[in-house]
């Protein structure tokens, strides 16, 4: 046997030793290929959607549009920054933000949380421009699927300016606020919105209640036949949706206005040709009675004997809408509150 022959050769193994070194980079760099591109495939996913989506709302007489739009939260997220973003219906209603900034986490795209740290403007048809701003604004969007889909709004030292030549919007501030819409079984919908810390501008019976003091309001309702709540504008939407039968039915309303408090029972309330509510209620009111003027209804007198007897004076009685009227028992409160 040769010197040759006896020696054995260590350059394979030392091949397969550096193999075995650089294979988990070479796996990371794979990966991270892979998620980069994967990343920017579903932003120009999210582009095409979105554009998509624009000329959808455009082809149907709405308006959604931005001046300028610009993605980022490589790499684990897709935030979306637009300018000037507008959303708009056929008959005037329509929201606009200065800078509308969106974010969704890579692997749900469905779920999107936005913020407008600038404020929005609410346009409102005859009735013009409302600017809101506050410390926080944002919503949530999620289940496209759903309908209505899951939309939270929330809001904090929220302000709410009418333009000059504007008319008067009911909110004028709110500490905290929420809207929450919710799709439920058997073609229904859940409307939750919450107040805390509120100054209001309201007319008839509300106005009376709240005055000048700080309030807390609570709405929470049902709606049925959400399916039929479509059209080409907000005005059509709301008249199929009470062609079809659609009603809302109160679970809870209470408007607390220092010692005053209003409660909703119960009731069916739906939308007349007008677009104004028309229904009735069952409700409470605790409010002390002004004895310095005459008491003319015998819910009043009431109100005003309890309270002689040292007992809460609580009135109980039916809120009527109709007729783009709003009564209390006998007595007219105000117009009925539109809702187109």
């Amino acid at each position: 046997m040769t010197h040759n022959d006896a020696a054995p050769s260590r350059k394979a193994p030392q091949k397969a030793h550096r193999g075995r070194l650089f294979a988990p980079f070479i796996l990371a760099a794979l990966v991270a290929g892979g998620w980069s591109y994967g990343w920017f495939w579903l932003r120009g996913q999210a582009e095409q959607r979105m554009d998509a989506a624009s000329a959808s709302f455009k082809a149907r007489g709405y308006d959604l549009s931005w001046r300028e739009r610009t993605f980022t939260g490589f790499p684990f997220r897709m935030d979306v920054s637009l300018a000037d973003a507008r959303v708009a219906e056929p008959s005037g209603w329509a929201l606009r933000a200065p800078e509308l900034k969106g974010e969704a986490e890579i692997y749900d795209l469905s779920h999107w949380v936005m913020v407008a740290p600038q404020g929005i403007v609410l346009t409102r048809p005859e009735a013009g421009d409302v600017t809101i701003t506050g410390q926080a604004l944002r919503a949530s969007v999620s289940h496209p699927g759903e309908r209505p889909p899951r939309i939270s709004v929330e809001g904090a030292n929220l302000t709410f300016a009418p333009a000059p030549n504007a008319k008067p919007f009911p909110l004028l501030s709110a500490a905290n606020m929420q809207l929450h819409l919710r799709a439920g079984p058997d073609d229904q919908g859940a409307i939750l919105f919450k107040a805390d810390g509120a100054r209001a501008d309201f007319v008839g019976l509300l106005g009376r209640i709240v005055q000048d003091k700080q309030a807390s309001m609570v709405l929470d309702a049902r709606l049925t036949k959400v399916s039929a709540l479509r059209g080409h504008s907000w005005a059509d939407a709301v008249r199929a949706w009470t062609t079809a039968g659609g009603a809302m039915t109160l679970q809870d309303s209470q408007v607390l206005a220092g010692d005053a408090e209003m409660k909703g029972k119960t009731g069916a309330l739906t939308v007349d040709a007008d677009g104004r509510l028309q229904g009735a209620l069952d409700v409470s009111i605790k409010e002390r009675p002004d004895l310095s003027k005459p008491l003319k209804t015998r819910e009043q007198m009431l109100a005003a004997a309890a309270e002689a007897m040292g007992q809460e004076p609580v009135i109980q009685a039916s809120l009527k809408f109709g007729d783009g009227r709003t009564r209390l028992g006998e007595i007219d409160t105000g117009p009925s509150p539109r809702i187109f």
